[in-house]
C-alpha cells in the first residue's frame, strides 16, 4: 500500500537519527513488529510503500507524515543554524512512537551510546517479545508491561541491562498500577514532565525524550552533550545546568523546539555542522 508521497528518508528517520532503536534493514526494506504484527516499509517511485498488518492512519501518524515540515522550516528561516540543519536533512521526520516503547528504550539510553541502546533493545525484544518469521528475516515485538513486570532482575541483567534492571521492572509495575502514561499527551508539558521524572530511572533528559518521541510534546527539548555544545556554540546560550538550557531553548525556539532539536542534534552528532568544542 502506498502510504504517502511526503519527503521521508527511511534510513535517516528510522535508524540513523537515534530517536528509535528497533527497526531493521533488509534488502532495501525496513521492518519492525508492532502489537498488530510486522510492518515493512520501502521507498518506491511514487513514495513510501508499506506491507503488513497495520492501520494506514496510525502508520502515517507514527511516521509524522501529516505534519507540515515546510511550515516549520519557515518558522526558523531567520535562524542560520536552524535553517541549515533543516536544509541538510529534508527527509527527516520526528516519530510518534508508542509511549511505552519510548519510555523503556530511553531508560536504557542513560549513559549509553546508540549502538549499545540498539543492542539492548534488540535483546529485550528477542527474549520477552513475540516472534514473527518474515521469510529470510525474523522480527520481534516489543515486550509488554506485563512481561517486564514479571521479569526477574537476573533475567534482565543476563541481557546486559545492568543497573537499569530494577528500573525496568518497577516502571512496568507502576504502569500496570495505573500510571497515566497514555494520558501524558493531553497534559501540559510541565505536568507531564513532573510525572515522568517520578518514575525510576527517568531524569530530565529521558523524560524529554519520552515526551518528544512518544507523547507528542513537540516543545520537549532533550539535552545531552551534543545539544549542550550546539546550543552554546550556535545560539550563544550559557546556562549553569542542562535543565536551565532546555528551558531557555523552549523560550527561544517555541512550540516546535523539540522538532528543531532533532535536526540540530543530528547535524552536530554526525559532524554535518561542526561545533567548536570537542
Amino acid at each position: 500500500m502506498l502510504i504517502g508521497t511526503e519527503p521521508l528518508d527511511l534510513r535517516l528517520t528510522l535508524i540513523d537519527s537515534a530517536q528509535c532503536f528497533r527497526w531493521t534493514e533488509a534488502g532495501g526494506r525496513f521492518g519492525a513488529a508492532f502489537a498488530s504484527g510486522p510492518v515493512w516499509l520501502w521507498s518506491a517511485g511514487a513514495g513510501i510503500e508499506a506491507e503488513g498488518n497495520f492501520d494506514p492512519v496510525a502508520l502515517r501518524r507514527y511516521l509524522d507524515l501529516d505534519r507540515d515540515y515546510a511550515a516549520i522550516a519557515a518558522e526558523y528561516a531567520h535562524i542560520p543554524a536552524a535553517r541549515r540543519a533543516i536544509e541538510l536533512f529534508p527527509g527527516l521526520r520526528v516519530l510518534n512512537q508508542p509511549p511505552w516503547e519510548a519510555l523503556i528504550c530511553f531508560i536504557l539510553s542513560a549513559n549509553n551510546n546508540v549502538s549499545r541502546i540498539r543492542a539492548l533493545t534488540d535483546a529485550l525484544c528477542r527474549y520477552f517479545g513475540r516472534r514473527w518469521d518474515c521469510g529470510a528475516a525474523t522480527l520481534y515485538g516489543f515486550p509488554t508491561p506485563e512481561r517486564l513486570a514479571n521479569a526477574s532482575e537476573d533475567e534482565l541483567r543476563a541481557l546486559k541491562v545492568g543497573y537499569r534492571a530494577p528500573y525496568l521492572i518497577e516502571t512496568a509495575r507502576l504502569i500496570l498500577d495505573g500510571f497515566p502514561l497514555d494520558g501524558l499527551c493531553r497534559l501540559h508539558y510541565g505536568e507531564a514532565h513532573r510525572l515522568l521524572t517520578s518514575l525510576p530511572g527517568v531524569g530530565d533528559k529521558v523524560a524529554d525524550c519520552v515526551l518528544l518521541f512518544g507523547c507528542g510534546h513537540a516543545s520537549a527539548f532533550p539535552v545531552d552533550v551534543w545539544v549542550d555544545r550546539l546550543m552554546r556554540d550556535w545560539f550563544g546560550v550559557t546556562c549553569k545546568s542542562r535543565a536551565a538550557l532546555a528551558r531557555e531553548a523552549r523560550v527561544r525556539l517555541g512550540d516546535h523546539a523539540g522538532l528543531m532539536q532533532q535536526f540540530l542534534f543530528h547535524a552536530a552528532r554526525t559532524g554535518a555542522m561542526e561545533t567548536t568544542r570537542k
